[in-house]
């Protein structure tokens, strides 16, 4: 039971630290909320509301709940049922974890395509994380567009990077809710209802 414990001594530790990286993940969203409503966001005035139960808190919770009910277990048999091993498998519990919080990061991922129509892959590169934005509208596969984690500790927008379709679009009358605004949110909803004009009107 010594070794069990042990091992599942380090798996908690991995739990508290994938927990500690979602709660990273979730203040840097709050963020980029904050970021949502430039040019028209008034902090003073408006309240952004986060949901009470978070998919991907929940589910870390449930996690750890499963942790604590096996330590009890296993407590417990350590004295009552000494030459029995218990039915623990750190290995098994931890690929749960990682397939659960994958779940619902795709779940996430699904919930902003269907209510942006914006595809968002996200590009880790050192701590600055780059965004590769799709429109379901979009007339070519190559049509992306790619946003950067700015550099510094208060963030007040995305940077655009340059892409072929940035260019393109710089052209046109959405660009002005960016050169002129300076909101990103303004310019996006811009470039899909051009898009979804263009092709329901051909």
């Amino acid at each position: 039971h010594k070794t069990v414990l042990e091992k599942f001594g380090k798996l908690k530790e991995a739990v508290y630290a994938e927990r500690a990286k979602a709660e990273k993940a979730l203040e840097r969203a709050g963020e980029a909320e904050a970021l949502a409503g430039k040019g028209s966001f008034d902090p003073e005035k408006t309240r952004v509301l986060h949901l009470s139960n978070n998919p991907v808190t929940e589910a870390l919770k449930a996690e750890i709940e499963v942790l604590q009910r096996q330590v009890k277990a296993l407590s417990g048999g350590a004295n009552k049922n000494k030459g029995v091993a218990p039915d623990f498998d750190p290995n098994k519990l931890h690929q749960r974890l990682k397939e659960s919080f994958k779940e619902q990061i795709a779940m996430f991922r699904e919930g902003v395509y269907l209510l942006t129509g914006y595809r968002v892959e996200m590009i880790p590169d050192n701590d600055r994380f780059k965004f590769k934005v799709r429109s379901v509208f979009a007339e070519r596969e190559s049509d992306i567009l790619m946003f950067q984690w700015p550099e510094g500790k208060e963030v007040t927008s995305l940077d655009l990077l340059d892409t072929e379709h940035a260019r393109l679009l710089s052209r046109t009358p959405s660009y002005e809710y960016i050169s002129k605004f300076h909101s990103l949110p303004a310019f996006l909803a811009s470039v899909q209802l051009s898009l979804f004009e263009k092709q329901t009107l051909v």
